[in-house]
């Protein structure tokens, strides 16, 4: 599956987690999950200085946060993952799976062998390496 996540894709985004979800109605994600993951990926991108043109290969996952420490069993919950093509984000992978109490859910960033250089590049950036 690789769905480009624009505003005219929105149907068939909301058709793959209604197919993931079956029938459970908590603990569940939603279209609108995948749109906000892509954006805030978008921005992690941005903080680290890469250029819109060189994002091409990245991907993002998200999972939510798991249960308190308190709970014994592993929580069934929607997760997802995203990737970056040349024109913008694709919904590439929705799941149903079991995470476990202290779990610590949010956004992973999947970056290239080329990204890294340019992230490595930029945290170096003004810095003289002693020997």
């Amino acid at each position: 599956m690789k769905i480009k996540l624009t505003d005219t894709n929105r149907e068939k985004v909301e058709t793959v987690f209604t197919e993931a979800n079956g029938k459970a109605r908590a603990n569940t994600l939603r279209a609108f999950a995948a749109y906000e993951v892509a954006k805030e990926a978008e921005q992690m991108l941005e903080a680290r200085g890469i250029p819109k043109g060189k994002r091409k290969g990245a991907a993002a996952f998200y999972s939510p946060s798991g249960p308190a420490r308190a709970y014994e069993y592993a929580m069934t919950t929607t997760c997802l993952r995203i990737e970056r093509g040349a024109e913008g984000w694709h919904l590439v992978d929705v799941t149903r799976v079991g995470i476990r109490a202290g779990h610590s859910g949010g956004t992973r960033l999947i970056v290239t062998k080329p990204q890294v250089e340019i992230i490595t590049k930029r945290a170096l950036e003004g810095l003289i390496i002693a020997a």
